[in-house]
């Protein structure tokens, strides 16, 4: 194919624009043509037909893309220096790989959800919650299913390298990432049928009369055991985060289902996933949202749903082992923001602190501060080096940080 003869992204986004224009109007003229009345079952029949050609136009235009920008690299790149082919190069997780896996089970369950929005319903959005909560459900199992699975493999790993398990320490970078591209390269040659076992004993979902939605929550819970899993894996590290505010917003949080202000969060479908101090493509909470007159559950949800998780909370010996920090600093109106990130969400139980050393590069004079959570310094303030204290016990010590 000819340069001149490719669509540009501005065409594919035009020609897809005209395509769902005509598809609405084509399909309001055959619903309403000969027809002095349409009933409720003819118009919901029509909605989910409309949402579904518009759900395929999406796709083929995701795929046209790809496509259109991978023509536009290899055209760039046209040389045979643009193939790296370094043996000694680890293939480890990366958060675009995490980005990847995230925009994939997004938009399968978005896709699904949909399906349960039904207009006849008592209560707007009643049928559709009902479903999203057992995502959400599903989503804190399957948080913890992630970590279950990474105690496996790390195991697997040590025995196939012949080293004991308890030697591999996940605070060295070097071994994070052998360890990471042994997974990833494992799953590529067999498949993630090496996980089909564990997950089918583990799944929650048990027998179900609803056979086909069943299928579907089994999908769902599978490919967000592995994501969560991957997390633990990427580099840069993820922060997977289920917490939320009680009021909707948009810098935080996606709610496909409600628009416009004054929304209230009833529950977090799906976490949001942090790296770099900054969410992923798609990584904001997923939430499900009410106004006064839609349907939300009165009982106090999250705090329900969040107990799945508490019921697995992390050893301190797991997150001695495990536990990787990754401190960024971001310049912002002549101040530093300091944003720390972890991969382990420590229990309220434990006794932890950050200590970081300064230097006041204007008076060069030092001083430490002990925190908590992410703060703010003065610009001529420098970062020595910081530490992590888990039970009065210093378990990380490091001068490295990140500037965005």
């Amino acid at each position: 194919m000819k340069k001149n003869d490719k669509n540009s992204i501005g065409d594919i986004l035009i020609k897809t624009e005209v395509n769902i224009i005509n598809d609405i109007i084509n399909s309001i003229e055959s619903l309403t043509k000969n027809k002095s009345m349409i009933s409720l079952i003819e118009i919901e029949n029509w909605k989910k037909c409309i949402l579904s050609n518009i759900r395929n136009e999406f796709e083929k235009l995701n795929k046209s893309i790809l496509q259109t920008q991978n023509d536009m690299i290899i055209e760039t790149n046209n040389k045979e220096e643009y193939y790296i082919n370094n043996k000694n190069e680890l293939d480890n997780y990366t958060s675009r790989d995490i980005e990847s896996e995230n925009k994939e089970i997004t938009r399968n369950f978005q896709n699904q959800a949909y399906n349960y929005m039904n207009s006849n319903e008592k209560i707007e959005n009643e049928n559709v919650a009902l479903f999203l909560r057992k995502v959400a459900q599903l989503s804190r199992i399957a948080y913890n299913e992630g970590k279950k699975l990474f105690i496996i493999m790390k195991k697997n790993y040590a025995k196939i390298k012949e080293i004991n398990e308890n030697n591999i320490s996940l605070n060295d970078e070097n071994i994070k990432k052998e360890y990471s591209s042994w997974v990833k390269n494992l799953e590529k040659e067999k498949g993630k049928i090496i996980y089909e076992n564990i997950l089918n004993q583990d799944n929650p979902l048990g027998k179900n009369e609803n056979i086909k939605e069943n299928q579907i929550l089994s999908k769902i819970f599978n490919d967000l055991s592995l994501m969560y899993f991957h997390c633990n894996l990427s580099f840069p590290s993820i922060n997977i985060d289920f917490n939320t505010e009680e009021t909707f917003n948009t810098e935080k949080m996606i709610d496909f289902i409600n628009r416009g202000k004054n929304r209230k969060v009833n529950f977090v479908i799906l976490p949001s996933l942090i790296s770099n101090g900054s969410f992923l493509q798609n990584g904001k909470a997923w939430v499900f949202t009410y106004y006064k007159d839609t349907f939300k559950f009165t009982e106090l949800i999250n705090e329900s749903l969040n107990e799945l998780i508490e019921k697995e909370k992390p050893s301190l010996k797991y997150i001695k082992e495990n536990l990787i920090i990754d401190v960024y600093c971001h310049i912002n109106n002549g101040k530093k923001n300091i944003i720390i990130s972890k991969n382990i969400d420590i229990p309220e139980n434990f006794n932890y602190e950050y200590v970081f050393y300064f230097r006041d590069t204007k008076n060069n004079t030092y001083f430490k501060m002990d925190i908590k959570n992410n703060f703010e310094i003065d610009i001529t303030y420098e970062i020595v080096k910081y530490e992590f204290k888990l039970e009065n016990e210093i378990i990380k010590s490091s001068n490295q940080i990140y500037n965005k």
